[in-house]
């Protein structure tokens, strides 16, 4: 390379805005070897990291809720006021918001493979409480609009096709009195997740009631109640019930899971709760569970993922015990590996992603006998691990390399790490798997 054009080179520089990423230390504890991705919000950031937590995508964003991949080779995102479909490049491709009144509730929304949205909703119930005098002392009031929640599934087109009422089928006493005083301002059912049920119908989670509902897809019509003050089911193997749980799924062999985030006046641990149920003769029976930590619940989030080798991811959303953010087990309670960080909403892995990612390739070069790194042109700006912005970088030390360059609209990819184990050889000791040896 000619001194002109690469002194031209090095001072060619755009600098990526500064943006506060979540700091995410993985420690391992098993030889099994990690796959696929993650993907979750953190520090009001779009997260995809590899599968040894590096984080190889960001984008910032305002909210910190539901970030997943969508059945159509498409990403889906949760906030405050839509969901929105994205594409490969991150671009928002379209947005769907509840109608009739109602406002997004960003703790859940559902892309279905038909191309429908599951949305969940809240609308504010005006109650009066002249006959309910333990409910006027707490609010202070002889009325109160209360938010209460709202399931609306929209066509591709974003015609509402089935709409349901939390309100014409809970009572407000159904709520537990536990979470009167944590919300403000007072909430009446708090529901925090959805699911489609294998037969097609909707599985709703509401925290204010530690209730899990079944809902026909139909008519509305409620199928079961589990958990809370109306529970249905005869548990067995599980003598303490969960408290304002997170996350229902149904797993291929016919169980569920729900993340029990245990907080309520007599706590007890966090924990991912695995339940086989009769539907018809409405027994429960708890097959498999795990905590962290038996004293220490959690305030909100978590999420718990079976995954295809049978391990178990569990986030712990706002837990109470030291910082950790989420881990993998196997099936007898073994941690494979743990992931400390800061609170986020919940975690996905994917084993593989539909599309690609292009990632920038950092090469090695020579230049009057001094050695250079090359992340490549074509990017507005560079941002290398080493605090440098600019597309080429002297090789000062010995140690692994990064650069992050912007990458679809409006975030920013980084090349795969090139570790450099002799600083007076670095071209020939170098290593990065899309360069050299691995």
């Amino acid at each position: 390379m000619k001194k002109s054009l690469l002194l031209l080179i090095l001072v060619y520089c755009h600098s990526i805005s500064a943006q506060r990423l979540p700091v995410l230390n993985l420690i391992k504890y098993d030889t099994t070897d990690l796959k696929g991705y993650y993907f979750f919000t953190a520090s009001s950031n779009l997260i995809i990291t590899d599968k040894e937590t590096n984080i190889i995508f960001y984008k910032p964003w305002n909210f910190d809720y539901t970030f997943t991949l969508a059945p159509n080779k498409e990403m889906f995102l949760g906030t405050n006021d839509f969901a929105y479909l994205l594409d490969s490049t991150f671009k928002i491709i379209d947005s769907f918001v509840c109608k009739k009144g109602v406002k997004n509730d960003p703790h859940d929304a559902l892309a279905l493979p038909e191309g429908h949205i599951l949305l969940l909703g809240t609308e504010n119930v005006k109650m009066v409480f002249s006959d309910l005098p333990d409910f006027k002392e707490r609010w202070k009031s002889d009325t109160a609009f209360i938010p209460t929640a709202v399931i609306q599934e929209q066509d591709a087109q974003h015609n509402v096709v089935f709409e349901w009422h939390a309100k014409d089928h809970f009572l407000l006493s159904d709520a537990d009195s536990f979470f009167d005083n944590r919300d403000n301002p007072p909430e009446w059912t708090h529901s925090n997740a959805l699911a489609l049920d294998g037969d097609g119908n909707i599985l709703l989670s509401s925290r204010n009631l530690n209730e899990i509902t079944k809902i026909n897809r139909n008519n509305g019509f409620i199928m079961w109640r589990f958990g809370g003050k109306h529970n249905e089911f005869k548990f067995v193997n599980c003598p303490v019930p969960f408290y304002g749980q997170h996350d229902i799924k149904r797993l291929t062999n016919g169980h569920i899971t729900l993340f029990d985030n245990g907080q309520n006046s007599v706590s007890h641990g966090a924990r991912a709760m695995e339940f086989e149920l009769d539907e018809k003769n409405k027994i429960a029976t708890l097959v498999w569970s795990y905590t962290y930590d038996k004293n220490s619940s959690s305030n909100g989030r978590g999420n718990v993922q079976r995954l295809s080798d049978g391990n178990t991811l569990i986030s712990y959303g706002k837990h109470f015990s030291g910082d950790v953010c989420f881990l993998i087990v196997n099936s007898s309670g073994k941690k494979l590996m743990q992931v400390n960080g800061p609170s986020v909403y919940r975690v996905t892995n994917y084993q593989d992603l539909p599309f690609q990612l292009h990632r920038p390739v950092i090469n090695c070069f020579d230049s009057a006998g001094v050695k250079y790194f090359d992340a490549g042109a074509g990017y507005k700006s560079y941002k290398w691990n080493t605090g440098d912005t600019t597309r080429i970088i002297k090789i000062t030390n010995q140690g692994s390399y990064s650069v992050f360059v912007p990458y679809g609209d409006g975030g920013f990819i980084s090349s795969e790490k090139y570790r450099m184990e002799d600083i007076y050889k670095p071209c020939e000791s170098g290593s990065s798997p899309r360069n050299k040896k691995e």
